[in-house]
């Protein structure tokens, strides 16, 4: 899911920095990179490069089974060239010589300076297609295919208010583990569906298949957040006898399963995330584009048809509504967005491998909101139980799997830890170690 930072004021003091806010326009225009803001929005190349292996290694040299971690939404670095015919503001680059870090960069964090990020972030929806692509002259690629570093970090500086799976990787580093080795990271370009990221697909294929030969035994699968959506969409599609011999265990951390009761608000009124350097309203177009936010909003194998999301004066919107709900907000691509994408995991079949489900409870988490008025107001927020981000009714979505392969499926809970801190928590790290080396 959309990854979130811990505490605002990390955010506040990282703008206060003379480094970020002493810059002349000029150093603006040659590093236009991706604000830490919008890390905290939502619930949480497109052609990854090939991975080759190493020499082989059998099982020497690596405590446990070898590791593959996939990040959520906003869970990895993205980086972009531009050859622009045109920018949005003077203080943004048009043009640049090179690749530079798009997501994340805590620089841009900045009135004005931010619309250039947003303009050059932004998806472009092709209605006829139904396919979406970036703004002309605007070339995006993920970094680090097969590596850890652009999901241990989102801020290539290593700030530590960018930390995500360093933590947990570091760790596994401290038992032995090596990575880029036998813990490899699968980033992917998060702002689409899986629909649009089947290259992607073959090289996690790829990927997996290199570590079993090196190591000589099947991969641990880590997921955290949408991260788990698109595990399950990858392991749907692969035959039972490539799961039985490549895939040892699948740890699903956070996962949404059924959708996320925020991702209407983050539709209707962008979400900022009481960030108040950051209009909701000025970043909502850009949160609306990413057609992972719409593949988000909650299903009805989750909630029951009837639950209010969405509430104004004079109406009521539920899973039933969506098609009114995105007209009556004036985002109409958003519900063909939503049709192409939401029978991706509707089924939730069974993944077919040993599951482990860790979830967050006890935290405050936006369950459904009302509206003064529709979409250009500040809703009122009504929480309900989760880990901030993930409802709980749609964490627990897996135990349905129980009984329905022959594969155990565990579920663990995490009092009172939030969506991105779980990666941190102590009942986290040590269950993995259980799922690795055993009792």
């Amino acid at each position: 899911m959309r990854a979130e930072l811990r505490r605002c004021s990390s955010v506040s003091a990282a703008l206060a920095s003379p480094k970020a806010m002493g810059r002349p326009p000029s150093a603006w225009r040659l590093s236009p990179a991706a604000p830490l803001a919008f890390l905290t929005l939502l619930l949480l190349c497109s052609q990854p490069p090939a991975v080759t292996p190493g020499p082989p290694r059998g099982r020497t040299g690596i405590p446990g089974p070898p590791i593959v971690l996939v990040p959520g939404d906003l869970g990895n670095q993205l980086e972009a060239k531009l050859d622009k015919p045109s920018v949005v503001h003077y203080l943004c680059s048009k043009k640049t010589d090179s690749y530079f870090t798009l997501w994340l960069n805590l620089e841009l964090l900045l009135p004005v300076i931010i619309d250039c990020w947003i303009d050059n972030i932004r998806l472009v929806y092709n209605r006829t297609s139904g396919a979406t692509a970036p703004p002309d002259g605007v070339n995006i690629k993920v970094p680090g295919f097969g590596k850890t570093f652009a999901l241990e970090f989102l801020d290539p500086s290593k700030r530590s208010v960018g930390t995500y799976f360093y933590t947990l990787v570091q760790k596994l580093v401290d038992l032995g583990y090596e990575r880029d080795e036998s813990i490899r990271g699968a980033p992917y370009d998060w702002r689409k569906a899986p629909n649009e990221n089947g290259e992607y697909f073959e090289a996690l294929q790829k990927l997996i298949e290199i570590m079993y030969e090196e190591y000589g035994e099947p991969v641990v699968l880590i997921a955290h957040s949408m991260g788990n959506m698109y595990s399950l969409y990858f392991l749907s599609r692969q035959p039972q006898e490539w799961k039985d011999k490549y895939i040892r265990d699948f740890v699903s951390l956070g996962a949404p399963w059924g959708g996320v009761a925020k991702a209407f608000r983050v539709l209707a009124s962008g979400d900022n995330n009481r960030i108040p350097v950051i209009s909701s309203f000025k970043i909502r177009d850009q949160q609306r584009s990413a057609v992972s936010t719409n593949w988000l909003l909650p299903y009805n194998y989750t909630w029951s048809p009837g639950k209010i999301f969405v509430s104004t004066p004079s109406a009521n919107y539920t899973i039933r509504d969506f098609q009114k709900f995105y007209t009556d907000i004036g985002f109409e691509d958003g519900w063909l967005m939503r049709k192409a994408t939401e029978a991706l995991i509707y089924s939730m079949n069974p993944p077919g491998v040993r599951t482990h489900c860790l979830y967050g409870t006890g935290v405050n988490t936006p369950d459904s909101f009302f509206y003064d008025s529709l979409p250009d107001k500040e809703p009122k927020i009504f929480y309900g139980n989760g880990d901030g981000t993930v409802n709980l009714e749609s964490a627990l979505q897996c135990q349905k799997w129980i009984g329905q392969q022959e594969q155990k499926v565990m579920l663990y809970e995490l009092p009172g830890s939030e969506h991105i801190e779980m990666l941190y928590n102590n009942l986290t790290i040590s269950y993995v170690k259980k799922v690795l080396f055993g009792s």
